[in-house]
């Protein structure tokens, strides 16, 4: 663990450390079976021994990943049943038929707002993002739109991070812990969301 955490002398290893956690969010972004609001936390954790620099990084990082798997994500939504990928995460929107014109009249009128809500609602962006490839909303506005969602969502998930830290002196103690409350904030959001759709 010191390797991670000695900023002077293993930076290298810090910077391989956000390699992957650069890959695993933007894997996360596309396929979303991987925990990546999880992985930030717990590196926002680890980071916070170091320096607010690492600090930092882990927020830069994390966001431009969540970006740019956002970017190839909306790419595979716009090519529809053309692919297997697209076919699944069209699946996994499921039950959008009927919601398709509010969220594109949603989105025409308030686009980084709604944007913003759907990355932070756990389940909620890829119905948004399927609903904006369905009504064709311009790739460059999205573009634009989505830098405001990324960094509100890593910013978001890097406090969870600092209050698993907060728990414990000990890094893996209070890595784990804010893999936790990033895990509990997104069931608790999750649940709250199907009681009142419910």
């Amino acid at each position: 663990m010191s390797h991670l955490l000695d900023p002077a002398a293993h930076a290298d290893n810090w910077l391989w450390a956000l390699c992957v956690l650069l890959a695993t969010v933007v894997v996360g972004a596309v396929l979303p079976v991987l925990p990546t609001g999880a992985a930030v936390s717990a590196m926002a954790a680890l980071a916070h021994h170091r320096s607010w620099v690492s600090l930092s990084e882990v927020v830069v990082v994390g966001g431009a990943a969540a970006y740019v798997g956002d970017l190839v994500l909306y790419a595979v939504l716009l090519k529809g049943s053309h692919t297997r990928l697209g076919r699944w995460l069209h699946r996994r929107a499921g039950g959008l038929d009927d919601r398709l014109d509010d969220l594109g009249e949603r989105l025409a009128r308030h686009d980084v707002g709604t944007l913003t809500t759907s990355r932070l609602l756990p389940g909620a962006r890829i119905p948004v993002m399927a609903a904006a490839a369905a009504t064709e909303y311009p790739v460059v506005r999205f573009a634009v739109a989505d830098v405001v969602p990324v960094a509100c969502w890593a910013l978001a998930y890097s406090a969870i991070g600092l209050a698993g830290r907060s728990v414990s002196d000990r890094p893996w103690v209070g890595a784990l812990v804010a893999i936790a409350f990033g895990v509990a904030a997104s069931a608790v959001v999750g649940l709250v969301r199907r009681r009142r759709a419910g």
